[in-house]
């Protein structure tokens, strides 16, 4: 079980600070104490301006005038309505120089119209030749100079809005929630226009009420912020200074006042699309589903319309995401679910309100979350019976439609309800004797999933109920699904004593109820293995109809200053399951875990910044198997020439596996040693570059593995830039699962000693012809490889060394035919007693999209995609990265071309 850490630090290049989850080791921590004396550690928080002294982080208000003509958005601010407003001109550093006045000036001013919100900012600069203007595609961030403009329109100090620009006109937005956390899947509709001269250069920012929410009121008071960047100094300046020591960045905006008579509009957007695919296979003789070649014509499109002045409704009838770049290959010889990032933009976006992480913790552990939105249009579950002949293949279940409704009164009641229908699936059979069939591969299934949460103390308290259902309507030959699932619970966070410190948790209970068969493989399934004969704390019942469970999390944690710490626990009951809307890997355990770091935020002599975490944490199960126990050190460190480095070593100590053995007893774990360490290059450079390393140890049982993965980044114009990647993993698994069978009057627990090795190269470029048009290029060509070397059994779970736990198998117990399958004669009577197919293997996957943006009108888009796949496998075990490319591009390949346009209408 993976160690947990603390709660992830609010996490952005701009307008969030996090000094990393992973650092220097322990040798390092020597180094970083013995500089600490010569670091600064108290910010300049304060500067004399004549007879007054000034607090760069006071509060600070800003007025914004009507303008009885709206400004010509060109990004040259000669208007005169920019002349009635009055301007912002004292800006502070954060960095590189906290506290300190701004090195270059900024000045901002702001007017409004009854349709729209406009900031003007001037960026004055000394040196406007060295003025960095990265060309990107939208969303997309560069090492440019940049101007931030973020709204607090709600005033709750928790929620904002954030605009972005660079001198190329290059856009970005983002939806900050929870007073820090960022979402950049949101995207409004907003103007804006830049310009250079030997002054420096400007921005004019239109932002329509229509893309904001707030009350309705004679007058509005906003909380605002101007943030802007200087790449070649590395400087970030703020109107109001959010001091990197504290935390909260919503709550450390200023106020923006004068905003009167503006009444919500309803917002009505719609975004209708029509799309055209041509998918191009290899053809299978005989197959009447695989002739080679397929057509396809879709419609539909996407709803927005304000409810109230607070709440939106967002609708989308028959989606596409046929643009989505594709997940990338991986092999896992694991128990558990691969986790999937979403980038479908109608779920990914505002997905912030139904946000309800289920563990703290590193890798597919911290997905763990009730609602994970790939459950929606997942890939059929069913599988069509050939009978002799052939069956269609259906990739993904169609989304008939899905709806939210979501927003924040002016009480303070932020909510969120999200609706979605998915159609029954039925896959086409030509069967051996032609005659045809019709089998149900996915159920039509409904999903709903609430949110309410209601915020006190200007944010700084907040009491949540979350909610999820899911229901089925089951044919009979797919009753081993579950037809119906619920959770719900509730959550709170408490900040106190100056935002300083915080309390945070939640309670949850989850129910699943269908056929027994169904219940029976909720119990058998690998988050709880009730069948475990050892497992003598549940009670299995394969008669079962419904199961319920229920998980719980407390965390107290200080937040702000030089030393900042996390404690609690977290459990949940063997019968939690939301794996019908959430995702779950585990059930049946409680952790405990102390998180303590250290962070050192000025420059000093060898460093920028600097910080290191130690962790601790424990794992039992509901029968009081101690299932791990251990700790890390890690840090990082970023150093005057802008490189960055983390390390860190984790030591895990004996435990029990309750899945080790998939359903069999408990078995006992060695002892076990990660490291991880790796360095970035200053990311504004021309070339630039990278390397992780990852290394893991089990001495008692002579297994390890090693990973690098180095990756190199060319800018090669500024609208040109390309990034290869590579990644190589090895790994010797001397107690790889492999199958259980009975024999001999028990059940034999096989595993083999694998020696594993994978191969990746990645592939990016971006080709960027205007700020609304650009051609994005990926790739991606992956060989995995694993050998068998040896055969073992389990004898001994609980053996009091790691040789005592299995018997190994004599090369003249086992029997391997033509095909490399094997026969095991485990009691040496000359007659095999277990069968295993061939075990060895190798996967070879190529996957490619190249898709052109461009958006032709505001909001509107068009994309032209070309997608490519080869995959094939062996049962060769023999790595060759080399060879492995060879093979792959002599496999018959898929292509996949998809033109889609969409057209955005406001009414």
């Amino acid at each position: 079980m993976d160690c947990p850490t603390a709660p992830a630090e609010r996490s952005s290049r701009t307008l969030r600070h996090r000094v990393g989850s992973m650092a220097i080791a322990t040798v390092t921590a020597t180094l970083l104490a013995a500089s600490a004396a010569a670091q600064n550690t108290t910010p300049s928080a304060t500067r004399s301006v004549g007879s007054t002294v000034r607090d760069p982080s006071a509060p600070k208000s800003a007025v914004a005038v009507r303008a009885m003509t709206a400004p010509r958005v060109d990004g040259r601010l000669d208007d005169g309505a920019w002349n009635m407003a009055p301007p912002i001109t004292e800006f502070w550093q954060q960095d590189p120089d906290e506290g300190e006045p701004a090195s270059e000036p900024t000045e901002a001013r702001i007017v409004y119209t009854d349709d729209a919100l406009y900031i003007g900012v001037r960026a004055y600069d000394s040196q406007p030749d060295q003025i960095a203007a990265q060309l990107t595609r939208r969303d997309e961030h560069s090492p440019s100079d940049w101007i931030i403009v973020a709204i607090d329109s709600y005033h709750d100090r928790r929620t904002a809005y954030v605009f972005f620009v660079n001198p190329a006109g290059v856009k970005r937005d983002e939806y900050l929630y929870d007073d820090g956390n960022g979402d950049d899947s949101w995207n409004a509709v907003w103007d804006v226009a830049t310009s250079t001269d030997t002054e420096g250069w400007t921005a004019e920012f239109r932002i329509p009420w229509s893309q904001l929410r707030f009350a309705k009121a004679d007058r509005n008071d906003f909380g605002f912020q101007v943030v802007r960047e200087i790449s070649r100094l590395n400087e970030e300046q703020h109107w109001r200074l959010m001091p990197k020591d504290q935390n909260g960045v919503v709550s450390r905006f200023g106020d923006l006042t004068g905003v009167q008579g503006i009444d919500p509009p309803r917002r009505v957007e719609v975004l209708p699309y029509l799309a055209g695919t041509g998918a191009f296979t290899p053809a299978e003789t005989g197959n009447p589903f695989q002739t080679g070649s397929d057509g396809t014509m879709r419609a539909g499109g996407d709803l927005n319309m304000g409810i109230t002045s607070n709440l939106t409704l967002s609708a989308t009838v028959n989606p596409d995401f046929g643009q989505v770049e594709a997940d990338p290959a991986v092999v896992n010889l694991s128990a558990f679910e691969t986790f999937y990032p979403e980038r479908r933009p109608f779920f990914a976006e505002g997905l912030d309100i139904f946000r309800f992480p289920i563990l703290l913790g590193d890798g597919d552990n911290a997905n763990e979350q009730l609602f994970y939105t790939r459950r929606i249009g997942r890939r059929p579950q069913g599988d069509a019976d050939p009978r002799g002949g052939y069956a269609q293949s259906i990739d993904q279940t169609t989304i008939i439609g899905a709806g939210k409704v979501s927003g924040k009164t002016a009480s303070g009641w932020t909510m969120g309800f999200l609706g979605a229908l998915t159609a029954q699936e039925e896959a086409q059979v030509i069967a051996g004797d032609q005659t045809g069939h019709t089998d149900v591969v996915e159920p039509r299934t409904g999903y709903f999933v609430g949110r309410l949460a209601k915020d006190f103390r200007n944010g700084l308290t907040k009491v949540g109920f979350f909610g999820t259902g899911v229901t089925r309507a089951l044919p009979e030959n797919l009753q081993w699904l579950r037809n119906a699932a619920y959770s719900g619970g509730f959550d709170w966070t408490h900040r106190f004593a100056g935002d300083r410190y915080a309390i945070d948790g939640w309670i949850v209970g989850s129910h699943v109820q269908g056929s027994a068969e169904a219940i029976d493989e909720t119990q058998l399934s690998s988050a709880r293995y009730y069948q475990r004969p050892d497992n003598d704390h549940v009670t299995y019942d394969p008669t079962r109809t419904s199961l319920s469970g229920f998980a719980g999390q407390l965390v107290v944690s200080k937040n702000q200053g030089f030393m900042r710490f996390a404690t609690g626990f977290d459990t949940r009951s063997p019968g939690f399951e939301v794996n019908d809307a959430g995702f779950q890997r585990e059930a049946d355990r409680t952790i405990q875990f102390v998180w303590v770091g250290l962070r050192w935020l000025q420059p000093g002599k060898l460093f920028r910044r600097a910080g290191i975490n130690f962790n601790q944490s424990s794992a039992w199960s509901y029968g009081w198997e101690r299932l791990s126990i251990g700790g890390n050190v890690n840090g990082n460190v970023q150093f005057h020439n802008y490189w960055h480095a983390y390390a860190g070593f984790w030591q895990g100590f004996e435990s029990l596996s309750t899945g080790a053995l998939r359903g069999g007893p408990a078995f006992l774990r060695p002892y076990t040693m990660n490291f991880w360490s790796g360095f970035n290059t200053d990311s504004r450079k021309t070339l630039r570059g990278g390397l992780n390393l990852n290394g893991s140890s089990q001495p008692a049982s002579d297994t390890w593995g090693v990973s690098v993965s180095p990756r190199v980044s060319w800018r090669a114009a500024s609208n040109m830039d390309f990034t290869f990647g590579y990644r190589f993993f090895r790994q010797f698994d001397s107690w790889q699962y492999l199958d259980q069978q009975d024999a001999l009057g028990e059940t034999q627990y096989l595993f083999g000693q694998l020696k594993q090795t994978t191969s990746g190269l990645t592939f990016r470029g971006n080709l960027t012809f205007t700020p609304t048009m650009s051609l994005q290029l990926y790739a991606e060509p992956f060989v995995s490889t694993g050998a068998y070397e040896g055969y073992r059994r389990v004898d001994d779970p609980r053996g009091a060394t790691f040789a005592d736990r299995f018997e190994d198998f004599r090369d003249d117990q086992i029997a391997t035919d033509e095909d490399g399958n094997l026969a095991i004669d485990i009691d040496g009577s000359g007659q095999p007693d277990v069968f295993l197919d061939n075990p060895n293997f190798t996967f070879l996957s190529f996957r490619s999209n190249v898709v052109l943006r461009w958006e032709y009108k505001l909001g509107s888009t068009l994309f032209l995609v070309w997608q490519h796949g080869r995959v094939g496998d062996n049962a060769n075990p023999d790595f060759s990265f080399g060879q492995g490319l060879n093979d792959m591009f002599r496999l018959e390949g898929q292509n996949t071309f998809v033109v889609k346009v969409n057209y955005w209408l406001s009414l």
